[in-house]
């Protein structure tokens, strides 16, 4: 099943760049903090690497659509903390394949948006504290849909700095206790994103 879901994400993203009239070509590189709400940590403690491709169809001089497809890691963190006695660790490492639909739009020459939903596909998760791996626990959606907004700054023609951030809109899974209060159903994922993106120009250009 997640062989034949990564199938066709990769055939819809090939079908976009193959039949666009009108795209740039990306590639993504950078690094993620992450935190999960309700795992009784705080801060943004996972830190990853995302690395991915994208297209973008300029709508006006000003404004486009983008996809992007990507691998990022999610979870949280807890290193021991010798030098108080607190030796317990945790870790939570959720594996992503991440598709994001964005409209991106300038403010000025220097400074874009970028808005969107996104969806995350889970290949893989684990969790573990000092004791090793932790059994019994409630399972993680395959499925995480999320929000997602970036800041960018392009420093050169074809390179550009991003800042984003994640944020889960349904819950990745219920909570232990299996208690819900209001809008909060479970855990969440939060990520901020560090990205280069490199930009190979519009291939439907002719040299004159």
């Amino acid at each position: 099943m997640k062989i034949k879901f990564l199938l066709l994400l990769s055939l819809l993203f090939s079908s976009s760049v193959l039949t666009a009239q009108n795209f740039k070509a990306k590639l993504y590189a950078g690094a993620a903090g992450s935190q999960v709400s309700g795992d009784e940590l705080s801060g943004f403690n996972k830190g990853s690497a995302l690395f991915g491709l994208g297209v973008t169809y300029p709508l006006k001089s000003t404004s486009a659509v983008s996809l992007q497809l990507y691998y990022l890691q999610k979870g949280s963190s807890k290193p021991n903390n010798l030098d108080q006695g607190d030796v317990t660790t945790y870790l939570m490492r959720l594996n992503y394949i991440e598709s994001t639909i964005s409209y991106d739009f300038s403010l000025s020459r220097k400074i874009y948006l970028r808005t969107g939903p996104s969806i995350g596909y889970l290949v893989s998760s684990k969790e573990e504290n000092q004791d090793g791996i932790l059994g019994n626990r409630t399972n993680f959606s395959p499925i995480d849909i999320s929000l997602m907004g970036a800041i960018g700054y392009p420093f050169s023609n074809s390179w550009n700095f991003e800042f984003g951030y994640l944020q889960s809109l349904l819950a990745i899974r219920e909570h232990g206790s299996g208690e819900t209060y209001y809008l909060n159903k479970g855990q969440y994922n939060s990520v901020i994103t560090f990205t280069l993106v490199k930009t190979f120009g519009n291939k439907t250009e002719k040299s004159e």
